[in-house]
């Protein structure tokens, strides 16, 4: 088990993905988008896509990402892959969460975004929105629930047009979602999990609502009961730790402000026991790396940087950790690339 980051092996991982995934990521290959989100950002995170990725590559992947983007005959937004064909007249191919990884992968790429269909692309985020404040994932679809009520938001904070939603009825939507013992459910009367109770306060934080969440401690609480003895976090309740949770949960610790409250040696060394001899971060130390676990749990890494240099008093105890970038939690992207989407969206 090692007890260091293993950053070259990583951006090995990494770079491995991006070029070609495994046989068995074949069934999520409509969701392209978002897997080449996680090997990018997960790159990103190692400082190695502007090194490690030669420009003519990078070039190739801003135009794909381009290629996905619906004109606004068809509805506007992102599709996540090819799969999704579109033809004269065709509705319902983006998917708002394909609009969010497609910002992050461009901001990555450092592209200049002048691309970037805005206003079709608001008229999407719009015409998700249902009559309880909720989001769906596209027009028309019955699928509804914080996960894309914070696509939505996030999408509203990068291009700073809030004024295409109802921000109130999706945060009544948010807050009618929250419960008794502090964490959120996807929707309304649903269990609390790590994930969803992320989404939500993200949510309330990119649109200046987090003071309407009347009991922030409670959520604290749930949160950080969340993290087990010695180790990282599960996301609810009697289940067994998972990595991804690190950052679920650290996340939404960072966003109220309690981040510091996290046994971070514990958390860490347990991220770091997860690690494997190919490079890439597994769910736990017995299972095989995939790219969502490695990218989450580098995130949530990369989160801890602050409070592991105070923990050992100076910068040469960051080793541990070396290589690794700060991070933008509500955006979940680099501070240096969610300072470029800032300074070149808008």
């Amino acid at each position: 088990m090692s007890t260091t980051f293993e950053h070259k092996k990583h951006v090995a991982f990494w770079l491995r993905c991006l070029r070609m995934l495994p046989q068995s990521y074949t069934s999520g290959d409509t969701q392209r988008m978002t897997l080449g989100y996680f090997c990018l950002s997960g790159l990103d995170l190692l400082g190695g896509v502007q090194s490690k990725v030669p420009d003519e590559e990078r070039k190739e992947l801003v135009n794909w990402i381009y290629a996905q983007q619906i004109s606004a005959s068809a509805g506007g937004g992102f599709r996540g892959s090819p799969c999704h064909a579109v033809s004269s007249g065709a509705q319902g191919s983006s998917h708002i969460t394909m609009c969010y990884n497609a910002l992050q992968n461009l901001a990555i790429l450092r592209d200049d975004l002048v691309r970037v269909e805005r206003d079709a692309l608001k008229h999407f985020i719009s015409s998700c929105q249902n009559g309880d404040g909720s989001f769906s994932p596209s027009p028309g679809q019955a699928e509804r629930d914080a996960r894309f009520v914070y696509c939505a938001f996030a999408l509203c904070d990068m291009l700073d047009v809030w004024s295409c939603i109802d921000v109130e009825a999706a945060v009544r939507f948010l807050l009618q979602s929250c419960n008794a013992d502090g964490g959120f459910g996807q929707g309304p009367g649903q269990e609390s999990q790590g994930g969803s109770t992320y989404c939500a306060l993200a949510s309330l934080s990119l649109s200046s609502r987090l003071d309407q969440l009347q009991d922030k401690e409670r959520s604290v609480d749930w949160l950080l009961s969340r993290q087990q003895s010695g180790s990282g976090f599960n996301g609810r309740p009697e289940k067994a730790t998972d990595t991804c949770y690190s950052f679920w949960c650290g996340a939404s610790l960072e966003i109220l402000g309690k981040h510091e409250l996290i046994d971070s040696p514990s958390d860490v060394a347990w991220l770091l026991s997860a690690q494997t001899r190919v490079g890439g971060i597994a769910k736990t130390p017995e299972d095989m790396p995939d790219v969502m676990h490695s990218y989450l749990s580098h995130a949530a890494l990369a989160m801890h940087l602050p409070s592991m240099k105070e923990e050992a008093g100076g910068e040469g105890s960051l080793m541990v950790l070396e290589g690794l970038q700060r991070l933008e939690p509500r955006w979940n992207l680099s501070v240096q690339s969610a300072e470029w989407l800032r300074n070149h969206i808008r």
